[in-house]
């Protein structure tokens, strides 16, 4: 008899043992927020040949770990209510789990600045959003190896959390909770001075950056390890996949400005590698395009990376699925980390409401279609107009540092003229200020005396520009270069 229950008690402790194997990532912990869509994944390992049995209100599905230990089923969510639920993970149980919209935060430093630091804090911790609205704060050090987990928790919007937040996410999440989008969860992955190559997958970097996996294993690891390629794809992206996102926000850009002639290829190739691996081939993609920063120059000639590296941005919006929130109306010439994010959190959040929830308003400012010759003029024409262009009033002073609360005073380069931004450039390759730019109907018609026959057109080509060409709906204009097709130019 004493055999026999002896027997028994080992059966039910080795019974115990491998069910306590199951482990979910860090990511499925409590107060997560699932995606509301048919195919959401979780994932995580057991003892090999375990069975599994997830549930969430009504979806239920099952599986068998594999050799290596992981096991992933799919749960059909796309008609659950928001909860909160319990995740039920054979023993394991994930408590206060809402069903709603998830959207990565990444980038450098402008996406990992919190709301410690931003305008507007103490007024948003006077009205906090609540348990609706959700952020998972990953941390994570780099790895010259793709890890399966992170650290990291996932926390409510209320008084003592908000400063942790990313500041463009909580206004971008903020703007979705009040057009009625359901409960929001934001992912918070970011690292200050990283190159887009640290984002990046080896798959995604080859042929692109032929030698990444040599520079990510450099010895010892210097201080600005994180312009190095893959190791932040390696820690803060890869341990996250495949969790189901609404899609992604991205703030990014200032580190690759001085290569800004490579960005669009590697943020193209990184956009579609992202999608490949999160399994959504039209996963929304969505950036900031950099705003304003840096002395302002009164000359028109010269080379201005920023100019250039958003011009880089531009060119991606080719992808399917993508926009971008033009800043070039904000930001701190003085300052790299503008304190105001709520321009870049609210315009992005646009991007959303108008492409992803099928909301009826406007999301971008006017973009340039073509430019025609006409005599010593160029006629511009621009697409998402919302209502018409505008010249928006040229302020009086801007920003340097809200830090140090210094201000500049704002110097007119075209001042008899209704439009600020615009230079023309002849077959001599010299810019000139246009003294004469001004908006007929649904085009820009501009000129300078000082070009007689212009071969380009810019507007806003400038790192810190006077500009002010934006539609009725208020969204700035996005900054452009243009070749006239009938003429070339050594200008640039």
């Amino acid at each position: 008899m004493m055999k026999k229950l002896l027997f028994a008690s080992a059966v039910l402790l080795a019974g115990a043992v491998l069910n306590a194997e199951v482990k979910l990532p860090a990511i499925f912990s409590d107060h997560a927020v699932l995606a509301r869509r048919a195919k959401v994944p979780v994932f995580g390992t057991a003892a090999p040949g375990e069975k599994v049995t997830v549930t969430l209100d009504r979806s239920k599905a099952e599986t068998t770990a594999g050799k290596d230990g992981r096991w992933r089923v799919d749960l059909n969510l796309a008609d659950s209510s928001e909860g909160p639920f319990e995740l039920k993970v054979n023993q394991l149980t994930v408590k206060d789990v809402l069903v709603g919209e998830v959207w990565l935060c990444s980038g450098q430093s402008n996406m990992a600045f919190t709301m410690s630091g931003a305008i507007g804090l103490a007024e948003e911790k006077k009205n906090p959003p609540g348990k609706r609205f959700r952020c998972f704060l990953l941390r994570n050090p780099a790895s010259e190896e793709p890890l399966t987990d992170c650290q990291g928790r996932w926390v409510y919007a209320e008084p003592a959390t908000i400063p942790f937040f990313p500041a463009v996410g909580y206004f971008f999440g903020k703007e979705l909770l009040a057009n009625q989008i359901g409960p929001v969860g934001l992912i918070k992955s970011a690292q200050g001075g990283s190159r887009i190559e640290c984002w990046m997958s080896p798959e995604s970097l080859k042929g692109l950056v032929p030698d990444a996996l040599e520079k990510s294993k450099v010895k010892p690891r210097p201080k600005m390890w994180y312009r190095l390629p893959l190791l932040l794809f390696n820690s803060r992206l890869h341990p996250l996949i495949p969790y189901r996102l609404s899609g992604v926000v991205w703030y990014q850009g200032e580190s690759n400005a001085a290569s800004a002639d490579r960005y669009a290829a590697l943020f193209r190739a990184m956009i579609q590698d992202w999608r490949k691996r999160f399994e959504d081939p039209s996963l929304p993609f969505f950036w900031c395009s950099l705003p304003s920063h840096g002395p302002r120059s009164g000359e028109p000639d010269g080379k201005f990376n920023w100019a250039e590296l958003r011009a880089a941005q531009t060119e991606v919006l080719s992808l399917p699925a993508t926009g971008q929130a033009v800043l070039i109306d904000t930001g701190e010439t003085g300052n790299i980390h503008p304190r105001d994010k709520r321009p870049a959190g609210r315009r992005i959040a646009a991007l959303a409401l108008a492409r992803v929830y099928g909301r009826k308003c406007p999301d971008a400012g006017p973009s340039m279609t073509a430019a025609v010759r006409e005599g010593n003029s160029v006629r511009i024409s621009f697409r998402d107009l919302h209502g018409g262009l505008r010249a928006a009033p040229v302020p009086a002073e801007y920003d340097i540092s809200t830090n140090k609360k210094t201000r500049g005073k704002t110097v007119r380069l075209s001042p008899k003229t209704q439009l600020e931004g615009f230079a023309l450039c002849g077959a001599d390759g010299h810019w000139h200020w246009a003294d004469r730019a001004v908006i007929e109907g649904d085009q820009v018609v501009v000129s300078s005396e000082k070009v007689k026959a212009p071969c380009r057109v810019r507007y806003a080509w400038q790192n810190s520009p006077v500009c002010n060409l934006c539609n009725a709906a208020g969204f700035p204009a996005v900054p452009f270069q243009y070749a006239l097709p009938e003429a070339g130019t050594k200008g640039k």
